[in-house]
């Protein structure tokens, strides 16, 4: 499972360094490549193997249902293959850089089964944000049963 927070900063060619306790979990799964796709505002980085657990559940989305048919067309139209170099590095694509706003400081974020990679700027309002709603966020964790 992937948790903490780091920051980092883009080299000149959009590559950033993917933190070394990360790089230990993908290292013990074997892999090496990650999906990269957008969504929530920042780039969510997938290990492979779990990224396609998500297409097949995808697939079996009924057509009929319109929000399945624009989840779709948006979380995997910009999904792209990455390979982590070793330098323990990965390069973002420009359009995903583009899309998220992503300039120069990163944060990389440990989201349980994924990795999160955020602008610096927008991190800190999503953080700020959260935690301003910090109650109402509780009362409606506690209604999915996780407390």
């Amino acid at each position: 499972m992937f948790r903490g927070r780091f920051e980092y900063a883009l080299d000149d060619k959009g590559r950033v360094k993917i933190p070394p306790k990360f790089k230990e979990i993908l290292k013990d799964k074997h892999q090496n490549t990650l999906v990269l796709t957008l969504f929530d505002d920042c780039i969510y980085a997938y290990p492979f193997d779990v990224w396609e657990e998500l297409e097949k559940k995808a697939v079996n989305l009924p057509l009929t249902n319109k929000a399945a048919r624009r989840f779709k067309r948006m979380f995997f139209s910009s999904a792209q293959d990455v390979n982590i170099d070793r330098q323990g590095r990965i390069l973002i694509p420009s359009v995903l850089r583009e899309d998220a706003e992503i300039n120069k400081e990163v944060v990389v974020l440990g989201n349980l089964d994924h990795i999160e990679i955020w602008a610096k700027e927008k991190w800190e309002n999503e953080s700020k944000a959260l935690r301003e709603s910090e109650d109402e966020l509780a009362e409606e964790i506690e209604k999915l049963g996780i407390f």
